[in-house]
């Protein structure tokens, strides 16, 4: 339900609660646990250990990674924006 306010030159509608959430739907997200990916523009490859939510620059989605490097395994926090999913081995 929405109703129309007139006001000079300008109709602002006016939403219900309902409607502003489902508007605001939470986007889905990209990778699960235990997604393989490779972060773009680098030879980093890591394993998606940790979904920790929409805490980033407009509420995107931050991951952390945990990345096979020598000399022992590291693990960072990265937006969704640069990494790129990783075909599964058959």
């Amino acid at each position: 339900m929405s109703c129309v306010v007139r006001r000079g030159f300008r109709d602002l509608e006016a939403k219900t609660v309902a409607e502003q959430q489902e508007s605001e739907a939470k986007p889905a997200l990209v990778f699960k646990l235990g997604d393989r990916v490779r972060i773009r523009y680098s030879k980093l490859r890591g394993r998606v250990i940790e979904l920790r939510g929409p805490l980033g620059p407009g509420g995107s989605q931050i991951y952390r990674l945990r990345l096979n490097l020598r000399p022992g395994p590291s693990e960072i926090e990265v937006r969704e924006d640069p990494l790129v999913l990783l075909p599964v081995k058959a």
